[in-house]
């Protein structure tokens, strides 16, 4: 009698996605935490030279990281402490594009001790891999307005 033993074996592909997922998910991790302890240096590690900002506090988007940066700035001037929540992000990744999608809290108390607040949103960024490295290239993010019933 012949036995022949067959041991799944993890194909090239799958390992190299795996690799880009856990990198990608590094990337918006980093992003975050860095908007949350005030790191501009972690920030800005992050963003791509060439990123667009539509965030949530200008109808404007900030075009490349210099503006980018400046709005960082701005954000970590307003607040005394802030904390972006994302919930139950998803992530996608098509060749060496991704994007990272959800919803979002933030819990906000302005410099100047006046009360905290609340709002909630959604956020779709888009990522590029230069050189092996996940960047943020696109980052929108757009508060959600509380439920009114009719009529407006």
């Amino acid at each position: 009698a012949v036995v022949v033993f067959i041991a799944p074996v993890a194909h090239s592909d799958e390992a190299q996605n795996d690799a880009d997922m856990t990198a990608l998910k590094a990337n918006f991790e980093a992003e975050f935490t860095g908007l949350n302890t005030n790191d501009l240096d972690a920030t800005m590690a992050q963003a791509h030279e060439d990123i667009v900002l539509f965030g949530i506090f200008s109808p404007f988007p900030s075009n490349g990281k210099k503006e980018f940066e400046q709005a960082v700035k701005s954000y970590f001037g307003t607040y005394a402490k802030a904390e972006f929540t994302p919930v139950s992000p998803r992530f996608r990744i098509v060749g060496t594009t991704a994007v990272s999608w959800g919803h979002y809290q933030l819990a906000a108390t302005p410099k100047g001790g006046e009360q905290l607040s609340y709002s909630h949103g959604r956020y779709i960024l888009t990522h590029v891999k230069v050189d092996g490295k996940w960047l943020i290239l696109s980052m929108h993010i757009s508060p959600l307005e509380p439920y009114r019933a009719p009529p407006f």
